[in-house]
Order: structure tokens, then sequence, then C-alpha cells
């Protein structure tokens, strides 16, 4: 008989950072998020308090570590960090405009957002292997919590999960994670279900209720 319980994994890109304003390539480096991006954390978890969650796992990256503070607010929720939630490494491409890119790399952008498994920044990793550890990550999760079952909110970056989603679906098509947006999946008895991808909506209905 399996005893395994339904776990739903709310996944959480961070808040707005100086680099997305700068439109810099940000992937392991870092930058602080702006006051719009705490106005988004703060709002996207005031609109998943009717939500109970058993636990919080989040990158060690300081944008994503701040947006789970204002998002966990005063709320009794454990946090871990997992290195392995952190963004995709952009190698030489880090902190660079995509101009600068251009003029160093020539079309070295085009070929790594194309989104072939193998594609990667010079000195970066490919997205296959960003999978590789994301799904490690989320299957040790799962485990810890499958006994129990419940919500789990993971806080992570934007090609980071949207790459995880493309590689569940088998997708091609890439779908913008918006800051602070949230993508859903559940599992349960081995099989994995994604209920909504990239959703403004937690967000949108907490900045009314701030």
């Amino acid at each position: 008989m399996n005893n395994e319980k339904k776990v739903t994994l709310y996944f959480i890109r961070h808040g707005e950072t100086q680099y997305n304003v700068e439109k810099r390539m940000q992937g392991f480096c870092d930058s602080p998020l702006t006051e719009k991006g705490i106005l988004q954390a703060r709002s996207v978890g005031k609109g998943l308090t009717d939500i109970h969650f058993e636990a919080a796992y989040a990158s060690d990256s300081q944008r994503v570590l701040d947006t789970a503070k204002y998002a966990i607010g005063d709320r009794d929720i454990p946090l871990s960090v997992d290195t392995r939630l952190k963004e995709m490494n952009f190698g030489v491409f880090e902190s660079l405009l995509p101009q600068e890119i251009s003029e160093q790399y020539g079309n070295a952008l085009e070929t790594l957002f194309s989104l072939e498994l193998d594609a990667s920044a010079p000195e970066g990793e490919s997205y296959s292997q960003l999978f590789a550890r994301t799904e490690q990550a989320v299957e040790e999760i799962v485990k810890k919590h499958e006994s129990k079952g419940g919500n789990v909110l993971i806080f992570s970056h934007g090609v980071t999960i949207g790459n995880y989603i493309i590689q569940l679906t088998n997708s091609k098509e890439f779908t913008i994670h918006e800051n602070c947006s949230v993508t859903v999946v559940s599992y349960l008895n081995g099989k994995r279900v994604i209920e909504t991808v990239a959703d403004t909506s937690f967000q949108e209905k907490g900045k009314k209720d701030l």
C-alpha cells in the first residue's frame, strides 16, 4: 500500500532587482531588490496567506533570500537554503548588458536563447545541467514531504523555473516568468501535474490587501 500523499510546490521567482531594471545578465551574480521588488515580494506573500505551507526552500542568492523574507513575513514557515535552486550560471555573460555581449561575443547570446539542451554561455552551464541540479533538489524536497503531504514554497529564479517546466513538458516554448509570479506543480505517486505557470494573480490580489 502506497502511503505517499500529495505534495504541491509553489515556485516563486524573486522580486525585481537593480540588474533586472538595467537589463543585465544575472545568474550567479547578484543585485539588490528594488523598492518595486520588495513590494512584489510582500504582495505575493499576502496573496498566499489563505494557503497553509509546511515549509519553504530558497536559492542562496541574496535577491531570493530577501524575497522569501518579505513574502513569508511573520508567518511560521521554516525556511531552508538550497544552492541547487540557484539561477543558471551565465559564465562570462554575468552582469553584462546584451549590447556588451553582442560586441564581445557576437551572436553567442542568441545561441544561448535557442533553448537547445546543450546550449550555454562560455564558461557557464547548459540547460541540461541546470535541469539536473534543479530536478535533484525538487525530488529531495518532495521525498521529504510526501509522507505528510501539503504545500511547499520554493523561491528561485526565472530561467531555473522556466527551464524546469520546459523539460518536464518537453516543450520548446519558454514562458516568461515575471518577478514574483507563481508556478504550481503537484506530485503524487510519482506523477507530476503542472497546475499553473507564471501566475501573477496572487501578487495582484495581495497588493490590494497591503
